[in-house]
C-alpha cells in the first residue's frame, strides 16, 4: 500500500468525520461529552489502551488484499476501502466497540471490537469472524485559508469581447 494512499484515505476519512457525515445512531437527542481534561483509567492489560479510548486517529491495514483506513473521532467512526461505512465508535465501552454501516450493504465489517490497543498497533474484531490489526497513520494538518493572489495585471481586457454571441433563450 503506498503512502500516497493512505495518506489521501485518512485525509478523506477525517473530512467525513468533521463534517459529520454518517450516522449517529441517535434519537436525535445530544449526550454529554467528556471534556478534553477527562481520561479514562486504564482496565487492559499491561500496556493495552483498548479500555481508555485510545482509539481515536486515523488508522491503516490491508484486509483481504485491499487498504482500507479506520477513522475514529470521539463516538463517530468510519471505515473506507472498497466500501465506504459510517457510524459509532463506543469509546465508553470495555473494550471500545463500533457499529457501522457500509453504503453498499455489506456486513463483513459493520459490528467490531477492540481486542487490542498497543503503541502504534489496533486490532479489531469483527462479528463476521474477520480481525484486522491496523497501523496508526500520521495526518498532516490541512489549511482551510485561502492565499492571498496579490494584485491582478493592469491589462486584461474587461468586458465580453464585441464579437461573442451568447446563445438565444
Amino acid at each position: 500500500m503506498s503512502a500516497r494512499y493512505s495518506g489521501a484515505a485518512a485525509v478523506l476519512a477525517a473530512a467525513l468525520l468533521v463534517s459529520g457525515c454518517g450516522s449517529d445512531g441517535g434519537s436525535g437527542e445530544t449526550e454529554p461529552k467528556p471534556s478534553s481534561e477527562q481520561t479514562a483509567e486504564p482496565t487492559g492489560g499491561p500496556g493495552d489502551e483498548a479500555a481508555t479510548g485510545g482509539v481515536n486517529g486515523t488508522w491503516s491495514a490491508e484486509g483481504g488484499g485491499k487498504a482500507m483506513v479506520l477513522s475514529v473521532s470521539g463516538d463517530q467512526a468510519a471505515l473506507l476501502g472498497e466500501t465506504t461505512c459510517t457510524g459509532t465508535a463506543d469509546t465508553d465501552a470495555d473494550p471500545v466497540t463500533f457499529a457501522l454501516k457500509c453504503t453498499d450493504g455489506s456486513t463483513d465489517r459493520t459490528k467490531g471490537t477492540v481486542k487490542s490497543l498497543k503503541g502504534e498497533s489496533l486490532t479489531v474484531a469483527w462479528e463476521s469472524g474477520t480481525t484486522d490489526t491496523f497501523t496508526k497513520v500520521e495526518v498532516p494538518e490541512v489549511s482551510t485559508e485561502i492565499p492571498e493572489i496579490g494584485d491582478l495585471p493592469s491589462d486584461l481586457p474587461s468586458g465580453l469581447p464585441s464579437d461573442l454571441k451568447l446563445p438565444a433563450e
